[in-house]
């Protein structure tokens, strides 16, 4: 999901103590960051990643005794100050080592994975609790929910360019679906419950700043996979600049006015799931990258 200003700010890191990288292991049915994202080099030309982070090097970058913000080297006389917000540095190191599964922080794609097994089990359960006849619902935000914008993030070095996503968003390269996301999609449509995409991707043209994206994110939806479902919704034009969650919760009623329950809603941020009329079970999945109020 989208919005115009401030959506890719860094989530803020409480750990204020950069520790030493070391190589963490992924279990081998994880999905890593995807190996064909194209990046820029210092020429503005797009290329394709380098080999992955350096453990060793990432580690060195910090002191040989990882010294990070807050920290005072022994034998130093100084007159300390208590900082109140955590360096900007130190939360975009931490950010990289998670979503590259180095370091000691865990592996964001690993996580990413095992919430949505978790909402595969509880799907199943609440539809095995469901009455007979019921017409059931799963709810599925878009971005870092069901298609990954990790590659366009990446290559801005999780900066927002505003140009540099409207251009990318309409385009094939944005059809990279999250694994663990189709799987339950498949699963949903396997046991008869009806999938809505609700994005807040401009669903409607302002001249001169916005673009209609709903054909062509329904084109990448339809390349990474996701065909079948029961509707997409994206931001109508007198809700271009409302607040996310009034326009996803309005959206969600437009399905229970079809008769639906919505039985799961999923997205990365609580924006997504928060508002009347909620989901009988909400899934929150991590996002490290940005976050929208």
């Amino acid at each position: 999901m989208r919005t115009k200003a401030g959506w890719w700010a860094v989530a803020v890191m409480t750990t204020a103590t950069v520790m030493q990288a070391q190589q963490i292991v992924v279990p081998t049915d994880h999905y890593g960051p995807p190996t064909t994202c194209k990046l820029r080099d210092k020429s503005g030309a797009l290329t394709l990643p380098a080999t992955p982070a350096d453990p060793a090097k990432i580690a060195a970058a910090h002191g040989e005794q990882g010294i990070g913000e807050g920290v005072q080297p022994a034998g130093m006389t100084v007159l300390s100050f208590d900082e109140p917000v955590q360096n900007l540095q130190f939360s975009y190191d931490a950010m990289r080592e998670y979503t590259d599964c180095v370091g000691t922080r865990g592996c964001y794609w690993s996580d990413l994975d095992a919430q949505y097994r978790r909402a595969e089990s509880t799907l199943a359960d609440q539809v095995k609790q469901a009455k007979k006849g019921e017409k059931l619902a799963v709810v599925m935000d878009i971005d870092e929910t069901t298609l990954s914008g990790y590659c366009e993030m990446r290559r801005e070095d999780f900066h927002y360019d505003g140009k540099a996503f409207n251009a990318w968003v309409v385009s094939e390269e944005a059809s990279v679906a999250i694994p663990g996301a189709k799987r339950l999609f498949d699963e949903a449509r396997h046991l008869g419950v009806t999938v809505f995409f609700i994005t807040g991707r401009d669903g409607a043209t302002e001249p001169g700043k916005t673009v209609d994206q709903t054909a062509q994110t329904a084109h990448n939806l339809k390349l990474a996979g996701f065909d079948g479902y029961g509707g997409l919704y994206l931001r109508p034009a007198d809700m271009l600049h409302g607040k996310t969650i009034a326009y996803k919760s309005a959206m969600r009623e437009k399905i229970i006015a079809q008769g639906y329950r919505i039985v799961m809603s999923i997205g990365d941020q609580w924006s997504d799931l928060l508002g009347a009329p909620q989901a009988t079970v909400s899934v929150k999945l991590p996002n490290p990258m940005y976050f929208i109020p």
